[in-house]
C-alpha cells in the first residue's frame, strides 16, 4: 500500500484556498485533482461561444463525482489475474478519487456481492476499500453480468432512476456464464446477454448513467463490453498485462474527474509562475527504482526510508507503489523540471493553475471514416484571458496517436534524443496531427477521419511565453477508434455462440448516430462472391452466409457506401473472420500474442506448465512420488477436456469416440463374464 510521507497543507484547506480565487467552479480536492478548473475536450459540429462553453463547464462540475465499479470475480480471474492486480488498480483509483466524490464498489460472479456501500470519499472510506483485497478473491464458478452491473446501477435503491449524472466501471475477463440446466444453459445466456443490450444499457443512459468497460481478457466479450460503452458513452478497453489495467482504470478516472496538465516530453516538463501545485504521476516496471524529481535550481526530490521521512522538503507528498509513484509539490520553482528513472506510457503532469483550457470532455468513441472538431478555451479563472501580447505568442496542434505508438514514444523517452526523434518520426506514419486555429482566447481545429482501429491518446496542447517565461498546458484523454457498423454473428439454431459451429448468417447493426438504411448500403463478399444483404429495421443489415465446414475459415468482407448531407464516403470494415478458431488452430495459436508481461505469466503459469512436463518425466523414468499421482491425472484430465472441448463436435471425432466407447463397453462386459464363471479353486496346506 502507498506510503504518505510528509504532508503539510492539507487537502481541505487547499480546496478552500483555491475556491477563493474562483468563483467559475466548485474545486476537486485530491492528490492531484485540486483546481479551479476541470479540462476535457469538445467534440461538436457546431461551435459555441466562450460564455457558453464557460457556463456549460461550469454546471457540469456543479455535482459530485459518482462512481461505482462492478468487478468480476468468477473463477476464470484466478487465471487471468493470478496476482490480483485488480487490488492495485483498484488503489490507484482509490489514490486519486477527489474527497468531495461518492463511490461504491461490487463483485458479481454467480451472486453480486455488495463490497463496499456507496458512501462520500472521505479517509475512512479509502481505507476500507484497500482493505478489500483479500475479498476480490472469493472467486465464484459463474458471471453473472447482467446482476453486476445492474446492482451498481442501482445503488442502494431499488431500481435504477434518476438523472443525476453517474460512472459506472465494469471490469470483466469473460462473458454471461450463468449457473442454469445444461439443456437451458445456452438459451439463457443469450437471453441475458440480449436483455443487457436491448434493455439495461439503454435504461442507464436515459438515466445519465455513463459505463467504462475493461476487459481482462482476448476472451472476454468484447463486443458486448463494446456495446455497453457506446450505448452509455463510455471508455470500452482491453486490458492483457498489468500495466494495460493500471492505464484503463487511469483512463476512465480522466473522464470522470479530468485534470490540467502540462507537456511531458523526454522527461522533462516545463512549470510556470501561474502554478500553485503540481502532480507527477509516473509509471514504471515492478523491478524500477522510485524516480527522481530534480527542481529547476538542481534539488533533487526522492523517496525516502519510512524512517526518513523528514528529509523531504514541505510541500511535498509522495506515494509509492511497485508500477507507479505519485509525486505531489506545492508552490513549486518557475522553470524546467526533470526526472531521472523510467517514465511508462500513460505518466503525467497535472497542475493546480488559474490558467487553463476550458472545454467539455471527448467523447469516449471516434468512429473510422467520420471527422470530428475539437474547440477549446484559455480562461484566467472565471474569465477569459484578455492580454493580446501574451495570446499572440501562443500555438498549438491537436494529435491522435494510436496506442501502440504512444507506447513507442514513452518507451523513447529513456533513450538519446537522437532515438527519442527517430521514434517521433516514426509514429508520424499513423499519427494525425492538426494545427490549431487561434480566435482571441478561442481555439478549434477540424480533425480528419481517424484511419487506424483501437485506442487511441488524443491530446490538445497550447504552448507560448508569459512574462517572459515559458507557458504550456495540455488536454490529453483516451478514446477508442471503432467501425461505424458492427458486426455479430448470427448462431445456427440449437448451437451457442461459442459451440464452434459456422454462424448462418451476420447480423451488422449501425453504431455511428447517423447511420440508418436510409442512408447506408452494404456490399459483402465472401470468396469473390456477392453475399445477399437485407435490412432489419432502421438500424440493422443482415447478411446470409452459405453453409461453411468448420474446419474451414474465410474472411467475409463488407463495405459501406454512405451518403450524409449530399456527400458520399465508401468505407471498407474490418473483415469478418468466419471459423477463426479453425484459422488459429491452423496457425498452432490459441491467442493473439501480445508484447510484454501476460496477466498469466505474473504467477509464474511458465513454471506450472514445466512442472507438467517435470511429472510427465519422472512418470517415465519411474520415479514419480505417490503424492504427485493425484496432481499428474488431473493433469492428465485438464488435458483431455480440453481437447474434448476442441474435437468433439466434428463428425469423424463423434465417430471415432462411438467407436472406442463400444470397444471398453465389450472389453468390460468380456472382463464382468469371465469373473462370474470363474472356478473357485481352494488352496490346501502341504503335509509333512
Amino acid at each position: 500500500m502507498p506510503r504518505d510521507v510528509n504532508v503539510p497543507l492539507s487537502f481541505s484547506r487547499l480546496w478552500l484556498r483555491c475556491l477563493s480565487k474562483t468563483l467559475l467552479a466548485p474545486l476537486l480536492t485530491g492528490a492531484w485533482l485540486t483546481g479551479p478548473l476541470l479540462v476535457g475536450m469538445l467534440f461538436s459540429p457546431l461551435a459555441q461561444s466562450e460564455e457558453t462553453e464557460v457556463t456549460a463547464s461550469a454546471t457540469q462540475q456543479e455535482s459530485a463525482p459518482d462512481l461505482r465499479m462492478a468487478i468480476d470475480v468468477s473463477g476464470s480471474m484466478k487465471h487471468n489475474d493470478p496476482a490480483n492486480l485488480r487490488a492495485s488498480a483498484l488503489d490507484l483509483l482509490v489514490t486519486l478519487l477527489p474527497e468531495r466524490s461518492r463511490a461504491g464498489l461490487w463483485g458479481f460472479g454467480e451472486q453480486v456481492q455488495p463490497l463496499l456501500a456507496l458512501g462520500p470519499v472521505n479517509s475512512d472510506w479509502k481505507q476500507a476499500a484497500r482493505s478489500l483485497e483479500g475479498r476480490l478473491d472469493d472467486y465464484e464458478q459463474y458471471t453473472d453480468l447482467e446482476a453486476g452491473l445492474r446492482a451498481a446501477a442501482e445503488g442502494a435503491q431499488t431500481q435504477v432512476g434518476g438523472d443525476t449524472p453517474r460512472q459506472i466501471i465494469l471490469l470483466s475477463d469473460g462473458m454471461v456464464d450463468l449457473r442454469e440446466p445444461a439443456g437451458q444453459k445456452a438459451a439463457r445466456d443469450t437471453e441475458s446477454r440480449q436483455r443487457i443490450i436491448d434493455q439495461l444499457a439503454p435504461a442507464l443512459a436515459s438515466h445519465n448513467i455513463t459505463v467504462h468497460t475493461v476487459a481482462l481478457s482476448r476472451n472476454a466479450d468484447i463486443d458486448l463490453l463494446q456495446r455497453i460503452a457506446d450505448a452509455t458513452g463510455g471508455l470500452a478497453s482491453v486490458a492483457e498485462t498489468p500495466e494495460d489495467l493500471l492505464r484503463t482504470f487511469l483512463a476512465a478516472l480522466d473522464r470522470i474527474v479530468p485534470g490540467e496538465q502540462v507537456p511531458l516530453e523526454n522527461k522533462r516538463f516545463v512549470i510556470d509562475g501561474s502554478v500553485d501545485e503540481f502532480t507527477a504521476l509516473v509509471f514504471h516496471g515492478p523491478a524500477d527504482s522510485a524516480p527522481v524529481l530534480i527542481a529547476p535550481d538542481g534539488q533533487r526530490y526522492q523517496l525516502p526510508s519510512s524512517k526518513e521521512a523528514s528529509s523531504l522538503p514541505d510541500g511535498v507528498r509522495w506515494e509509492h507503489q511497485s508500477r507507479y509513484d505519485l509525486i505531489t509539490v506545492t508552490t513549486p520553482q518557475a522553470g524546467e523540471w526533470r526526472i531521472e528513472g523510467q517514465v511508462g506510457a500513460d505518466s503525467r503532469i497535472t497542475v493546480v493553475s488559474d490558467l487553463a483550457l476550458v472545454a467539455r470532455p471527448l467523447p469516449a468513441t471516434l468512429y473510422r471514416g467520420f471527422g470530428y472538431s475539437l474547440q477549446a478555451t484559455l480562461a484566467n479563472g472565471a474569465r477569459d484571458v484578455s492580454d493580446e501580447e501574451f495570446l499572440a505568442t501562443l500555438d498549438g496542434n491537436a494529435r491522435l496517436v494510436p496506442e501502440q505508438d504512444a507506447d513507442a514514444e514513452a518507451a523513447s523517452g529513456g533513450g538519446s534524443k537522437d532515438a527519442s526523434l527517430e521514434a517521433s518520426m516514426d509514429a508520424v506514419t499513423t499519427a494525425q496531427q492538426r494545427g490549431l486555429e487561434r480566435d482571441g482566447a478561442d481555439f478549434n481545429v477540424d480533425m480528419p477521419a481517424p484511419r487506424q482501429l483501437g485506442g487511441a491518446r488524443l491530446t490538445l496542447t497550447v504552448a507560448g511565453y508569459r512574462d517572459n517565461a515559458s507557458f504550456a498546458r495540455q488536454l490529453s484523454q483516451r478514446t477508442s477508434v471503432v467501425d461505424p457498423l458492427l458486426v455479430e454473428p448470427v448462431a445456427t439454431s440449437g448451437a451457442s455462440g461459442s459451440s464452434g459451429h459456422p454462424p448462418k448468417a451476420l447480423e451488422v447493426t449501425a453504431r455511428h448516430p447517423l447511420l440508418n438504411t436510409a442512408n447506408t448500403r452494404l456490399v459483402a463478399t465472401l470468396r469473390g462472391e456477392r453475399l445477399a444483404v437485407s435490412e432489419q429495421g432502421e438500424r440493422q443489415w443482415r447478411i446470409d452466409l452459405p453453409p461453411l465446414e468448420r474446419d474451414v475459415s474465410a474472411d467475409v468482407q463488407i463495405s459501406a457506401r454512405v451518403e450524409l448531407e449530399g456527400e458520399a464516403r465508401f468505407i471498407d470494415l474490418a473483415p469478418f473472420t468466419l471459423n477463426e478458431r479453425a484459422a488459429r488452430r491452423a496457425a498452432n495459436l490459441d491467442r493473439t500474442p501480445i508484447e510484454g508481461e501476460a496477466f498469466g505469466e505474473v504467477q509464474g503459469l511458465d513454471q506450472a506448465g514445466n512442472e507438467k512436463e517435470d511429472l510427465n518425466a519422472l512418470l517415465l523414468k519411474g520415479r514419480l512420488p505417490i503424492d504427485k499421482v493425484p496432481a499428474l491425472i488431473n493433469q492428465w484430465f485438464e488435458g483431455a477436456s480440453g481437447f474434448a472441448q476442441r474435437e468433439a463436435e466434428s463428425p469423424q471425432s463423434r465417430m471415432i469416440a462411438y467407436a472406442v466407447a463400444g470397444v471398453i463397453g465389450l472389453l468390460a462386459l468380456i472382463m464382468l463374464v469371465r469373473r462370474l464363471t470363474r472356478k473357485t479353486h481352494h488352496r490346501e496346506e502341504p503335509h509333512v
